[in-house]
């Protein structure tokens, strides 16, 4: 196992240990000793990884969102509405991380190694949803006159501008609810009439 990999196994341990006990006993419950613990790594390590216990739940947040996203293309229409009851529960499992948020952006632009595994991770998220817009093209939910990429470029752009907006304390709706207006105006721009 070379250097890189077994950072990343390093990583995951961590998180899946967090995502146990997350679920056993509850996020607040949690320590960072007891993730560290379970992992079977030192408490430094953790934080060569991550900021904070929030920083980890950020990531698994994240994780589970862009599962969920992989999985819709599996399943049979309509899209829009599973897709906006998803970034809903995305944007609603994140109030009161206003900080947070505003911490990972930060460091999502802090340096050009981060600029650039934040490209890599937006450009997944992309086609990720490009099959899903192509489905719903066939399927006649969505119209034909937009190309499947373009709609996936303008959903990650709407979901980029709605989190830096709320980062930034800009509206004083919660994350879910700003994300739920933002898809409902674009879906009702992109649905086939």
């Amino acid at each position: 196992m070379n250097r890189e990999e077994k950072k990343l196994e390093t990583k995951n341990r961590i998180l899946d240990a967090a995502m146990r006990l997350f679920a056993e006993q509850g996020f607040e419950a949690t320590t960072v000793a007891q993730i560290t613990e379970a992992a079977g790594v030192a408490k430094g390590t953790f934080f060569n990884y991550f900021k904070t216990k929030e920083d980890v739940r950020g990531k698994l947040d994240k994780i589970v969102a862009m599962d969920e996203i992989v999985n819709l293309k599996d399943k049979p229409g309509p899209y829009a509405p599973r897709f906006i009851a998803l970034i809903k529960k995305f944007g609603d499992s994140m109030a009161g991380n206003q900080s947070m948020l505003l911490l990972s952006i930060q460091g999502m632009l802090a340096n050009n190694q981060n600029i650039e595994e934040s490209k890599e991770g937006f450009c997944y998220i992309v086609d990720c949803l490009v099959p899903i817009f192509e489905k719903g093209q066939q399927t006649g939910e969505f119209t034909t006159t937009i190309p499947a990429e373009t709609m996936a470029h303008i959903a990650l752009k709407i979901f980029l501008g709605v989190m830096i907006n709320w980062a930034m304390g800009l509206s004083k709706d919660d994350f879910g609810d700003q994300l739920l207006l933002s898809y409902q105006v674009f879906f009702e721009g992109v649905m086939k009439k």
